[in-house]
């Protein structure tokens, strides 16, 4: 049983002189007297929330018992006089009735959309070019290459790989970045090595 649970009951929620004293199944909707008189009708479906009025009091009333009394309350209909005429139905905004939910709404998007800028956001840590010195060609990372995969292919060793490109993590090679790859005057590959032995 929840530790809040005495506040569920009608003298906590209801306003003061307001009892509860009937349900209607088909319109799925709490019944209401005031202490003047007047019925009131909850929203359909909820058992608290906003009341609309439907009937007036009849101001003078001494018949302020409880349901479930003997009198004249069994011979009086159900809701009397028929409520209100259409056109004296205050209406509701579809703002008013779905603002907390709007609020929800805005507030889950903006955290999705930080999300998305924060995973998706382009890094602009590797050049769309990198800048080789004279002598030295542009290599463009493709998927599954490795610092020793392009140092085998170019006849290099990691070292000068590494010493061409400052700054180069091997470790996080992205797809599509540009690294340098140095030529034979740079010191880097010996004529020999690309010949054979």
């Amino acid at each position: 049983m929840s530790r809040f649970s005495h506040y569920d009951t009608d003298e906590e929620r209801l306003p003061e002189g307001m009892t509860r004293i009937g349900y209607d199944a088909d319109t799925q909707t709490y019944s209401y007297r005031d202490a003047d008189g007047s019925y009131w009708e909850g929203p359909p479906g909820a058992q608290y929330g906003r009341l609309t009025r439907v009937s007036g009091g009849n101001g003078g009333s001494n018949n302020t018992a409880g349901p479930g009394t003997e009198g004249d309350e069994e011979d009086e209909p159900f809701i009397p006089g028929g409520g209100l005429e259409p056109w004296e139905v205050e209406k509701q905004s579809w703002r008013q009735a779905y603002a907390p939910l709007l609020n929800f709404l805005v507030l889950v998007g903006l955290f999705l959309f930080g999300v998305v800028w924060l995973l998706y956001r382009s890094r602009g840590t590797v050049p769309a070019h990198a800048d080789c010195a004279m002598g030295q060609d542009e290599y463009t990372i493709a998927k599954g290459d490795t610092c020793w995969d392009i140092a085998q292919e170019k006849a290099l060793s990691v070292e000068e790989l590494l010493a061409a490109n400052e700054g180069l993590n091997c470790d996080k090679l992205r797809v599509g970045g540009v690294i340098c790859i140095p030529g034979p005057d740079d010191g880097g590959a010996q004529p020999e090595r690309e010949g054979g032995s």
